[in-house]
């Protein structure tokens, strides 16, 4: 009776999330620690690419300039701990690898979850305040000429109706892109493999994690953020944040469950 009464339990209990699924609610997360300062007028371009080695103790990054459609890639890589940023010839095969795996359409291990493209013409402003479409266009973010400076200067191109595409997960806005084709992983990366979670940066260029439960949560003092980056093992989570004209500060933040 006693064996029979302990099955019944385990059968009817209630099923609980499996171990590896983040509740981004309880999770803490650290003071960001300073891995680099990135001066675009240097390194040319504009930034593309943050990828963790499997180990974690370096980062690789890159960045594109010319053609959209053929640009000239450059890379880089600088230990976790900060240092010298050094060049490389060609994308190590774990950076191509890790790319992969954080820009992908689907959460890793979880198939299921799944981001969604949704496109369709707006009519934005093209004004000069925070929601205005030249302070969307002109970031790295996505954009395209919508309006002529001189037009909205002279408010005759208050107006211009644009092509908008969004990549959203479970009704959340991870990347957009305005009169151009959206970079996946650009403005969003998945965390660990079966977690169901994911960093992205909103319109705002606040850092924001979410899980497929649909708990959010901002991360405190971020702004104008690009590339966040979780560790394979969802230990730190990396991203860069604009710290000045062609410049970013390149971060990362312990992550505890």
């Amino acid at each position: 009776m006693q064996w029979l009464a302990l099955v019944l339990s385990v059968l009817f209990q209630a099923p609980s999330a499996p171990p590896s699924t983040y509740d981004i609610s309880a999770l803490k997360v650290d003071r960001p620690i300073t891995v680099a300062e990135l001066d675009l007028g240097k390194l040319k371009g504009d930034l593309r690419r943050v990828s963790w080695s499997p180990d974690g103790q370096k980062l690789y990054i890159q960045t594109a300039d010319g053609n959209p459609e053929s640009p000239r890639l450059r890379h880089y890589w600088i230990p976790a701990e900060g240092g010298t940023l050094l060049t490389l010839e060609a994308e190590p095969d774990w950076a191509q690898q890790y790319w992969s795996f954080k820009s992908d359409r689907s959460a890793p291990g979880i198939p299921s979850l799944m981001i969604d493209v949704e496109q369709k013409l707006e009519t934005i402003k093209a004004g000069t305040g925070p929601a205005g479409a030249l302070d969307r266009t002109a970031s790295p973010r996505g954009g395209g000429n919508i309006g002529d400076p001189e037009s909205i200067a002279k408010g005759t191109d208050q107006y211009q109706k644009a092509n908008v595409v969004s990549l959203k997960l479970l009704g959340e806005t991870v990347c957009e892109a305005v009169n151009e084709r959206p970079i996946p992983g650009l403005t969003f990366g998945w965390g660990p493999e079966k977690s169901g979670a994911i960093a992205y940066a909103d319109r705002d260029g606040r850092l924001i994690l979410f899980d497929q439960q649909k708990h959010k949560r901002a991360v405190d003092g971020t702004k104008d953020v690009l590339l966040p980056a979780w560790t394979m093992d969802g230990a730190r989570l990396a991203w860069v944040q604009k710290s000045g004209r062609k410049k970013y500060t390149l971060v990362y933040a312990a992550i505890g469950r």
